[in-house]
Parts: C-alpha cells; sequence; structure tokens
C-alpha cells in the first residue's frame, strides 16, 4: 500500500484551509442581499478545484495537484470580483444614506472570508502541495 502520509507538505494543508474557508465563504454569499449566479459558479469551482487537488495528491501523489492552488485562487478572485457587481448599488446607498449599514453586514463578512480563502490561495499556489 501506498504510504501517502510522507507526501504532505505545508502546502497541502494550506490548501485544505484554503478550501474550508471557501465554503464557509459560499455559505455566507447565499445570505447576502444582492447575488449572482456567475459569482456562485466561480466560487463553487474554486471549491471543486481545491478539494479534487488536495484528493489528487493524497491518493496518487501526483505533482498535477500542485496547480490546484493557483487555479483555486484565479477562480476565488473572478467569484468575488462578480459578486462585488451586484452589489455597487448597493453601496452608494448606504454611502447616500438610503440603505442602513446593515444589510451590507452579511456581503462584507462574505468578502472578508472570501479574501482570506483567495490570500490562502495563493499562498498554496507557491508552495508544493505534493512534496518532493
Amino acid at each position: 500500500m501506498n504510504d501517502t502520509k510522507a507526501k504532505k507538505s505545508v502546502g497541502f494543508f494550506v490548501l485544505a484551509a484554503a478550501a474550508v474557508v471557501s465554503v464557509i465563504s459560499i455559505v455566507l454569499y447565499g445570505s447576502a442581499m444582492n447575488k449572482t449566479t456567475n459569482a456562485y459558479g466561480f466560487m463553487i469551482a474554486a471549491a471543486v478545484v481545491a478539494v479534487a487537488a488536495l484528493v489528487l495528491s493524497a491518493v496518487k501523489g501526483s505533482k498535477l495537484a500542485n496547480w490546484g492552488g493557483f487555479c483555486a485562487a484565479v477562480l476565488m478572485m473572478a467569484g468575488l470580483a462578480w459578486s462585488l457587481t451586484a452589489m455597487v448599488d448597493a453601496i452608494g446607498y448606504v454611502i447616500s444614506g438610503l440603505y442602513q449599514f446593515s444589510l451590507l453586514q452579511t456581503y462584507i463578512t462574505f468578502a472578508i472570508c472570501g479574501g482570506i480563502a483567495w490570500v490562502l490561495f495563493l499562498v498554496s499556489s507557491f508552495m508544493n502541495v505534493v512534496s518532493e
């Protein structure tokens, strides 16, 4: 049997943490005021790519898993950008005083979690998920 425990590196655990935080941010985005399906698609794709890279590295030890963090970072940033386009009007209304700030709190919490996930994906892209 293949001993895959020896193949796990720091990048593996950073990518795993990024995948968990991205799933939390997807759940938080579900309760935001304005949502777009494109943002959901990109963020779900980022989480799926991260989980696929983790499974690929844990089961096969394939070097292809090292690209998982980079691909997930690109997809997560696309999802964050698409989510912002739906909230531009609401942010303007809060600034002008037409909306209360409490309407944006869920989106801001999502954006912070999504930003943390993006940074973790980016950090994991510079590390090897599968150790040499």
